[in-house]
C-alpha cells in the first residue's frame, strides 16, 4: 500500500481548538500522480478538516478542502477534488540572478529561529542572507546567528521602526534584486526561484510579490483573521502597470491587498534606492505601525514600474492566536492604513484618483468582506470582543493621519527621518495649504444667504484658519505655537484690511470676503501643486 505523508506549513505552536481547526499544509500534484492509497497528515490526529494548496509542477493551482479522519485525508477525494481546480502552466524557471534575502526582527527569537531554519534550506544557488537586529533590547539575535547561522549576514539598526530596519537591509544588500520577509513566517524552498521568474517577465517590473497562506489554523482567533485578510487568495498569477487598469479592480491602483503584503515582496534594489527607499515614519515599531508596505507599492506603480504578484513565491504566515494581539495587530493595521491614506490624499498625483474612488473604499473600509479561501473551512463563532475586532481596526483609521505626522516631526527633530524626496517639509506644506482652503471655502459660505448665526460662523471659521494656515504653508514654525500664531494672522489680516478699507472709503464687505476667501483658496491650491520643498 502507498502512502503519501504530509507535513504542516509549520510546526504547531499551542492546543488546537478541534472545533473550530484546520489541518495546513502543501501537496504536489506530481505525488497525487502516482495515485497513493493513503495520505497521512503528520499532526492530522488533533483535526477533523484539512486545507491544501495545490501545486504542480512549481504551479499554485489553489486549495482544497477535505475531511480528516484519524489522522488522514480520504486520497480519493483529495485526488478529485485537485482535478476540480484549474489548470495552470509549469513554472518557468529562469537562469538565476544573485538576491538578497533580508529579514528584520525586533526581540523574538523563537520564532526568528524556524524562519532562518526555513531560509536556510532555500533551494536556490545565488542567496545573501542579512538579518536586520531593530533596536534590539538584548543581544540574543546576535547571538543566535553567531551561534546557529554564522553564514547569514547580521546588520543592527537602532533607529526603531520597521522602514529604518528595511532600508538598513537594502544599503546593506549587495544584489540586484532584495527580498523581504519576516521573522514570523516559513517561506518555501522554491520560493526564491518565483521570485526570480517573477522579475524575468519585464525589464519595467520593479516589485514582485507572492501569495502567503495562512501557516496554522489552530484556533478561532486565527481562524478570524485568516477570514479577513486577503494575502493568502492571490492564487492568480497577474501583472500590474498604472498605464493599464485591470478591469476588475475598479478601486486600482489604491487595491489594499491586491500587490501582495510586506511579509513576501521583492524590489530592485537600484530602483527602490531611486525611490528613497522606504518612508521611515510608517511601519511597526512607530507610531503609525504600519502602511510601509502599501505605500511602497503605490508608488512603485507612480514610478511606472510594473508590480508582479507570483503565487509559485510561497510563504507561510503564522497568525496571532490570541485575542489581545490580535486587537493590537488590528490597531496596527488600521492606523498603518489611516497613515499611508493620508500620504495619498496629499499627494497631487495621487489625489484625484482616491477622491474619485473614495466612495467605493469607504464601502469597503466599514463593511470589509469576511471569507475563507475554500469553502468548507469554518469561521469561527466568536466571542463579543473578538466580533468587535473590525471595530477597533475601523476606529483606528482616524488616528493615522495625526500618528503619521507626530512620527515625522519626531523623527525630524531626531535627525531620523527618511524616504522619498517628495515628502521633506513640502508634505507638511501641503497639509496646510489643505487646512487653508477649507477655511478659504468656509468663507465663501459666509457670503451665502443663510441665517445670521451660520454665516458668523462661517466667517469665524475662515478667519481663524484660512489666511493663517496659507501663511504657515511657507513659514516653519514650532509645533506648539501653530495652535496660536495661526489665528492671531488670520485675525491681524482682517483687522488690517478693515482699517484700510474704512480709511479709504472702499466700504464693501462682502466683496472684500470674497476676494479674500477666493485668494485663499487659489493660494491654497497652488502650494499643494508646487513640487519644490519648503
Amino acid at each position: 500500500m502507498t502512502t503519501l505523508t504530509l507535513p504542516p506549513a509549520m510546526p504547531l505552536h499551542g492546543a488546537v481548538d478541534r472545533t473550530v481547526a484546520t489541518w495546513v499544509g502543501l501537496v504536489e500534484a506530481s505525488d497525487l500522480a502516482r495515485a497513493p492509497e493513503r495520505i497521512v497528515l503528520e499532526s492530522g490526529d488533533q483535526f477533523d478538516r484539512a486545507r491544501l494548496l495545490v501545486r504542480d509542477h512549481g504551479s499554485v493551482r489553489g486549495y482544497i478542502a477535505v475531511p480528516v479522519v484519524d489522522g488522514e485525508a480520504d486520497a480519493a477525494a483529495v485526488v478529485e477534488a485537485v482535478d476540480r481546480l484549474p489548470a495552470v502552466p509549469p513554472a518557468a524557471r529562469p537562469a538565476p540572478q544573485p538576491i538578497t534575502v533580508v529579514v528584520c526582527t525586533r526581540d523574538r527569537g523563537a520564532l526568528l529561529r524556524e524562519s532562518l531554519g526555513a531560509i536556510r534550506a532555500l533551494d536556490y544557488p545565488l542567496t545573501e542572507i542579512v538579518v536586520v537586529d531593530n533596536a534590539p533590547s538584548d543581544d540574543a539575535t546576535r547571538d543566535l546567528l553567531r551561534g546557529e547561522f554564522p553564514e547569514f549576514r547580521y546588520v543592527r539598526e537602532d533607529k526603531a521602526g520597521l522602514s529604518h530596519a528595511r532600508n538598513a537591509g537594502l544599503k546593506a544588500a549587495s544584489s540586484t534584486i532584495v527580498a523581504y520577509t519576516d521573522d514570523d513566517v516559513i517561506v518555501d524552498p522554491q520560493w526564491l526561484w518565483a521570485i526570480a521568474a517573477g522579475f524575468a517577465r519585464g525589464d519595467d517590473v520593479g516589485c514582485v510579490s507572492g501569495i502567503v497562506p495562512s501557516g496554522e489554523l489552530r484556533n478561532a482567533v486565527q481562524a478570524w483573521f485568516d477570514a479577513r485578510v486577503s494575502w493568502s487568495k492571490l492564487t492568480a498569477a497577474r501583472t500590474f502597470r498604472l498605464s493599464d487598469p485591470p478591469d476588475d479592480l475598479p478601486m486600482f491602483p489604491f487595491c489594499v491587498g491586491e500587490f501582495g503584503t510586506g511579509a513576501n515582496f521583492a524590489v530592485r534594489r537600484d530602483h527602490m534606492l531611486a525611490l528613497g527607499g522606504f518612508d521611515t515614519a510608517l511601519g511597526a515599531g512607530t507610531r503609525t505601525k504600519g502602511g510601509e508596505d502599501l505605500d511602497m507599492f503605490l508608488r512603485m506603480l507612480y514610478d511606472g514600474q510594473a508590480i508582479v504578484v507570483n503565487p509559485a513565491a510561497v510563504v507561510w504566515h503564522r497568525h496571532r492566536d490570541d485575542l489581545a494581539a490580535l486587537e493590537a495587530q488590528a490597531v496596527g493595521y488600521g492606523r498603518g492604513f489611516g497613515a499611508w491614506a493620508v500620504t495619498v490624499a496629499l499627494d497631487p498625483r495621487t489625489v484625484g484618483a482616491a477622491i474619485a474612488r473614495s466612495p467605493r473604499a469607504l464601502a469597503r473600509l466599514v463593511n470589509k468582506p469576511m471569507a475563507s479561501v475554500d469553502e468548507t473551512t469554518v469561521t469561527a463563532t466568536l466571542s463579543r470582543e473578538s466580533k468587535g475586532i473590525g471595530r477597533v481596526e475601523l476606529a483606528s483609521v482616524i488616528g493615522g493621519p495625526a500618528a503619521y505626522f507626530a512620527e515625522r516631526r519626531a523623527q525630524r527633530d531626531a535627525g531620523t527621518f527618511a524616504g522619498p524626496p517628495s515628502r521633506d517639509l513640502a508634505l507638511d506644506r501641503r497639509l496646510w495649504s489643505v487646512l487653508a482652503a477649507l477655511g478659504g471655502l468656509f468663507g465663501l459660505l459666509a457670503l451665502l444667504p443663510t441665517a445670521a448665526g451660520v454665516s458668523f460662523a462661517f466667517l469665524a471659521i475662515f478667519i481663524l484658519i484660512g489666511p493663517g494656515s496659507l501663511v504657515r504653508a511657507w513659514v516653519p514654525l514650532p509645533a506648539h505655537f501653530a495652535p496660536i500664531v495661526i489665528p492671531a494672522l488670520g485675525l491681524s489680516a482682517v483687522i488690517l484690511l478693515t482699517t484700510a478699507t474704512v480709511n479709504l472709503r472702499w466700504w464693501a464687505p462682502a466683496l472684500w470676503l470674497l476676494a479674500a476667501a477666493a485668494t485663499t483658496c487659489a493660494g491654497a491650491l497652488a502650494t499643494f501643486v508646487t513640487r519644490r520643498g519648503a
